[in-house]
């Protein structure tokens, strides 16, 4: 019977991300990702529900469980993330800056 060699993680991302677009698409999920930890990560810290976040920042309950996943079907507004964030007593910044890879 032939041995058959699996791929490791570092190389099938390596492979997948060979296209602009590709690249684009998981740096697109990425930071749908980061949003998702940051609100389930200081919605945890407060010690309150979904639905008590949802109450406070006047937002249903299904969209801050959307949201927590990651969920890019559905993507919240700036004024929807703010809201969620004031209620978690954060407030939001947006940063531009120039992206590393691109300068190079």
């Amino acid at each position: 019977m032939k041995k058959v060699r699996g791929q490791s993680l570092k190389e099938l991302v390596r492979d997948t991300l060979r296209t602009e677009e590709h690249r684009l698409l998981f740096a697109e999920r990425r930071f749908y990702l980061q949003v998702a930890h940051m609100v389930l990560d200081l919605r945890r810290k407060l010690g309150i529900s979904q639905a008590e976040l949802a109450r406070r920042a006047r937002v249903s309950q299904p969209l801050i469980a959307r949201l927590e996943k990651g969920d890019q079907r559905r993507t919240p507004t700036f004024d929807t993330l703010y809201k969620i964030l004031k209620a978690l007593g954060y407030t939001l910044e947006i940063t531009v800056k120039p992206d590393q890879r691109k300068a190079a």
